[in-house]
């Protein structure tokens, strides 16, 4: 496989994915985890590919993957600069999974929710500060333009 030169943006999405599963921040994943990660980023591996692609990059043969390991190990199946407009498309058909009636925006409990299910693990607290930062009218809602920018790390481009 060719080397992929990641930008900054797919980096960020790298580096939630393994902030997600590095549970007790200790700079590294197990690598029972790696399958799951490249399944969320679209990729299903066998058994034995995903043995191959562990033992490949989990050089010091730990079990664990550091996040330079891990970047290396997921450049292989980050497609090139993934398009702003397919990411787009995507976070819209969730956005409006949420905007049943086709509103415009969705109530901030539903994306707390949505939020929920990307990581169970975020404190309800922190659930709030996001929620009071990109609710910053107070309106109590979410339109899709502030649902973007939260699901792809800053405004839009």
């Amino acid at each position: 496989m060719e080397k992929v030169e990641l930008s900054k943006d797919q980096l960020k999405v790298l580096k939630e994915a393994f902030d997600a599963f590095d549970k007790d921040k200790t700079g590294s994943i197990p690598t029972d985890v790696v399958g799951t990660i490249l399944e969320l980023l679209g990729h299903t591996l066998s058994e034995e590919e995903l043995e191959d692609v562990i033992d490949e990059y989990d050089e010091d043969e730990s079990g664990q993957l550091e996040f330079n390991e891990f970047v290396q190990l997921a450049s292989n199946y980050v497609e090139p600069e993934e398009d702003y407009d397919a990411l787009r498309k995507e976070l819209r058909e969730v956005f409006m999974m949420y905007d049943k009636e086709a509103k415009g925006f969705i109530p901030v409990d539903s994306f707390k929710q949505i939020l929920r299910e990307l990581d169970g693990a975020v404190p309800e607290e922190e659930l709030d500060d996001i929620v009071d930062e990109i609710d910053a009218d107070g309106s109590g809602t979410v339109d899709f333009e502030e649902f973007m920018e939260v699901m792809t790390g800053g405004p839009e481009e």
